[in-house]
């Protein structure tokens, strides 16, 4: 066999590999591609006129998906980071309410938090 074709199968066995092993995933640090999303934010009145920020996390995948919520939001002057876990089943929805102490009424236009989701085992809460 001469060196050219020895060169050719090698080239041609190495990408067969490859192509398969993206195609299952398998290349990287393991992890597979993200299955969670947030398809849902909405305010709304809470028991006593309290404000409540309602996230929703949607997961279409066929597996299981975990991961941190973080929703970080400027109040009268003041920022505030909430987080927590989530766990949401393959073809599932959730939603996630964070309470305020401050009355809905006190909800300015201006006011807009940002959700941040990271997925991973779900850690601590403080929703």
């Amino acid at each position: 066999m001469d060196r050219r074709t020895l060169l050719g199968r090698a080239v041609a066995g190495l990408t067969a590999c490859v192509s398969l092993s993206v195609g299952a995933g398998c290349l990287g640090d393991g992890q597979e591609e993200s299955v969670l999303a947030v398809t849902g934010r909405s305010f709304e009145r809470g028991e006593n006129d309290t404000l409540v920020y309602r996230v929703t996390v949607s997961n279409p995948s066929d597996r299981s998906g975990n991961g941190q919520l973080y929703v970080n939001t400027e109040l009268n002057g003041a920022e505030r980071t909430r987080t927590t876990g989530v766990s949401v089943p393959a073809h599932a929805t959730t939603t996630v309410a964070f309470a305020y102490n401050v009355t809905y009424g006190e909800l300015s236009e201006s006011v807009s938090p940002s959700v941040d989701l990271r997925e991973g085992e779900p850690t601590e809460t403080d929703a």
